[in-house]
């Protein structure tokens, strides 16, 4: 995709008077009456808008073709409409499908003139409205009005979304390229989660009582598992025996199902399903998914889940909802104790790639299940006396706490896929098993609006708390292990590539874009001192203070910020800068290693020195970009590191440079 893209680019850039034509036709199209059924004008237009944040189209050019091409398609279907009033019932699609003009004739009887503004954002009308706004008698003038002003609303409104994404992926290139694939990721499986959920629940809830008078009628003929039967689905039964006895059936065919999934995770395609999972969202891991992910799952950490249940525990008791409180009682013990009691009877190890006690087992995902168990049953409550249309959206909420859950336990390494399934599918039998006993024999939460509020209410105010006091704790948890390896200084120093470290920045496969050419053995602040009478600076790396200066299209490049790179899931440790007259401002970074250095010990970085250029998307947002020329900005940082006391070589492109040993090296000439 990435190779299309840039081919249309260059396309573009060869042939700039055709862009403005192609976005008046397209925007005329999109607008016309007849053809703009057909034309697929918001895809185009949101592809041109991705062509206006590479920088192949200028934005107000863009937008004045833009403005102009819909004007134009607006104003003749009006005139089309006005010169066939009387016959437009025989001119074909309308002939074969007159619904589609009925539907443009109710909207401008509804709205009159504004409709001619209104329908421009509307589909189903939106290639209609004008003309039949022509065929109705409605005044030019008025129309033209309508039409212009529609028209400057319309254009930016349809760029915009194409706008941001191509500016997304210019910023993935220059900072993380993973992490765009990984919210792409999370988005797409977010949107199939709703829509299985809303797709299942219009399936099943209309057959929902008759499945349930099915089991009654059944259970009568097996008197053995009536009781069970009827706990769950008969009113008159008293439940608590039932219920016992039916925790006590389900938990021991989990035990049987965990056993021989345990078995079977040994099995070539079982084990291998958990690996490619785990090593893919590995390769996706950057410093900003992992907060990300950390926040995620801190929807059932510890004391978030203990502030969540004692907090609806106090609402139901407040309420007076005595038996419900019994039922929430019951999910959260199933919750808490299950993982617990699964995790040391099958003792399946995590995976190896965090600093985990041995003691800590795998299967099943405790914050899955807790997740699962809890903001299900919690969605069940609060929909029971919700109108049976909108039950489906208290399900989706939970279902997206689930999933979120889900995926970052996946994300952070801590679980495997089959983990985090069997946690689901043991989670949900639970919260359906006891959704069918609570609807049967309880009464409606009357203050179901009450319990909503306050359920989320607790959790804001939880995760606040933990975010604020926990955060970076939680993060450095979940960092992977990385032990040190060592080599030889002195082997190092006669052919740095003994270090085995890539040639190219790690952001995704394929991308030999940014190249590493630059190691350093020692303590960074000696480097930075060494630079400093040279004119190197530490850099204003992009945070949250100076996060508007990108909204400063006018701001010289000395003066934004210097956006982070990710390299190996990792951030740079040092980022200097210098202005340089010729090359805007160069930019040098260092990533850290696992490469020790023996004997002294000295850690070894990795980076590059590139020239960054200033970068402005729709005259309205600007940022710093790394030019290609990495080679001329390499001879700069060679030039200052001339009059330095740091040992340096350079050989095929790569410099290495060390501060010196306990020995005290001398000072190397470049070589």
């Amino acid at each position: 995709m990435l190779e299309l893209f840039h081919l249309l680019l260059d396309w573009v850039a060869a042939h700039p008077l055709w862009s403005g034509l192609v976005i008046f036709l397209v925007a005329m199209s999109e607008s016309l009456a007849i053809v703009g059924l057909i034309v697929p004008g918001v895809m185009i237009m949101f592809g041109i808008g991705a062509l206006i944040a590479s920088g192949a189209i200028a934005f107000w050019p863009a937008l004045g073709w833009a403005v102009a091409g819909a004007v134009v398609g607006d104003g003749l279907s009006f005139w089309l409409g006005r010169h066939f009033s009387d016959r437009l019932t025989r001119i074909w699609p309308f002939s074969r499908h007159p619904q589609t003009l009925e539907r443009g004739i109710a909207f401008f009887e509804r709205y009159g003139g504004k409709s001619v503004a209104f329908g421009r954002f509307f589909g189903p009308v939106r290639a209609v409205i004008p003309l039949v706004a022509g065929a109705m008698g409605m005044r030019p003038l008025r129309f033209l009005a309508a039409n212009v002003l529609s028209a400057l609303a319309w254009a930016p409104a349809y760029l915009l979304p194409g706008i941001v994404f191509g500016a997304s992926l210019e910023l993935a290139s220059e900072v993380a390229f993973r992490l765009v694939l990984l919210l792409l990721l999370l988005v797409l499986f977010l949107w199939l989660v709703l829509h299985l959920v809303r797709t299942l629940f219009r399936l099943l809830h209309p057959h929902a009582g008759r499945w349930v008078e099915a089991l009654l009628r059944w259970s009568r003929l097996h008197p053995k598992l009536g009781e069970i039967a009827a706990a769950l689905a008969d009113p008159a039964h008293p439940e608590a025996k039932g219920l016992s006895i039916l925790a006590s059936l389900l938990v021991l065919t989990t035990l049987l199902f965990t056993l021989i999934l345990g078995a079977v995770l040994d099995a070539s395609a079982i084990s291998g399903l958990d690996h490619t999972v785990l090593n893919a969202l590995q390769s996706l891991r950057s410093p900003w998914a992992d907060h990300l992910m950390t926040a995620l799952t801190r929807l059932t950490d510890t004391n978030t889940v203990a502030g969540l249940s004692l907090g609806v525990l106090a609402y139901l008791s407040w309420r007076g909802h005595r038996r419900t409180l019994l039922y929430w009682l019951a999910a959260i013990g199933f919750a808490l104790l299950v993982p617990s009691l699964l995790k040391n009877l099958l003792q399946i190890p995590r995976p190896d790639l965090l600093a985990i006690p041995p003691s800590s087992y795998s299967f099943p995902s405790g914050h899955t299940l807790k997740a699962t168990v809890l903001y299900g049953f919690l969605s069940v409550m609060i929909a029971r006396p919700i109108h049976s249309g909108w039950r489906w959206i208290p399900y989706a909420a939970a279902a997206l706490a689930a999933g979120g859950v889900a995926l970052s336990r996946l994300y952070l390494g801590v679980h495997w896929l089959s983990d985090v399934l069997g946690s689901l599918s043991l989670g949900l039998a639970w919260v359906a098993l006891l959704a069918i006993a609570y609807n049967r024999h309880t009464r409606p939460e009357t203050h179901w609006a009450g319990l909503a509020g306050a359920s989320l209410l607790i959790l804001g105010v939880t995760l606040a708390v933990e975010t604020h006091l926990h955060h970076s704790e939680r993060v450095a948890r979940y960092q992977p292990t990385r032990e040190p390896i060592w080599i030889q200084r002195i082997q190092w120093w006669q052919d740095p590539r003994v270090a085995g470290q890539p040639g190219y920045r790690e952001d995704t496969q394929s991308r030999h874009d940014h190249p590493l050419n630059i190691q350093f053995a020692g303590a960074p602040a000696d480097l930075e001192q060494a630079l400093h009478e040279r004119g190197w600076r530490r850099a204003g790396v992009l945070s949250w203070e100076n996060l508007l200066r990108l909204l400063s299209p006018s701001l010289p490049l000395a003066q934004m910020p210097v956006l982070p790179q990710v390299h190996n899931a990792r951030h740079e440790a040092l980022v200097l800068e210098r202005t340089d007259a010729t090359r805007g401002r160069l930019v040098l970074r260092l990533w850290p290693t696992r490469i020790r250095l023996s004997p002294t010990g000295q850690p070894l970085w990795i980076g590059n020195v590139s020239h960054q250029e200033k970068r402005v998307i729709a005259a309205s947002f600007s940022f710093a970009t790394t030019g290609g020329d990495f080679h001329t900005p390499l001879a700069r940082l060679i030039d200052d590191l001339q009059d330095s006391r740091l040992p340096h070589r350079v050989h095929d492109g790569l410099l290495w440079v060390s501060t010196p040993d306990a020995t005290g090296t001398a000072v190397m000439p470049p070589g």
